[in-house]
């Protein structure tokens, strides 16, 4: 008898098999949630929507900080939340004022979703972003329609970061 005749069939893997994104996601270990926005500035958990963007100004903010911590802890992929339920955007999307475009912060010109994106991309860190389906400045929330459509154009403004 042969060397080949002794090996063993393996089994027949059992269906569904995952997807390489879904093996991927299952194979980081470990990822990094930013949860950074105005409740940052205001230390509450929960933002009303009327919070002034004035008071978001991350003098000191240095996404470059954020990935290198990433890499050093071993992980692959950060997720920021560009958009938490109070409605204030990282970026300036131009769908909303309430956003870094009203705060102080780089008089007007800051988008940290990008500077976290190029960041991440100068160290191959992949990038998640959080856009909340909820948004508790916007009077067309609870409105199908017209607030699906808001929704739907701030989601292609960030697929296109």
């Amino acid at each position: 008898m042969s060397h080949l005749e002794m090996v063993p069939t393996p089994p027949l893997p059992i269906l569904p098999l995952p997807s390489f994104s879904q093996l991927k996601w299952q194979q980081r270990e470990l990822i990094m949630f930013l949860h950074f926005g105005v409740n940052t500035f205001t230390d509450s958990e929960w933002g009303s929507g009327h919070e002034n963007p004035a008071i978001f100004n991350p003098v000191g903010l240095a996404a470059n900080q954020w990935v290198d911590t990433a890499v050093e802890a071993g992980i692959s992929l950060v997720i920021l939340t560009a958009k938490h339920h109070d409605g204030f955007c990282l970026w300036p999307s131009k769908y909303t004022d309430h956003s870094v475009v009203r705060s102080p912060w780089k008089n007007g010109h800051g988008d940290v979703v990008r500077e976290l994106a190029d960041a991440a991309k100068a160290r191959g860190v992949d990038v998640g972003l959080y856009l909340s389906p909820w948004d508790r400045h916007d009077r067309r929330y609870g409105h199908d329609l017209p607030y699906n459509e808001y929704y739907l154009a701030q989601l292609q403004e960030l697929l296109k970061k």
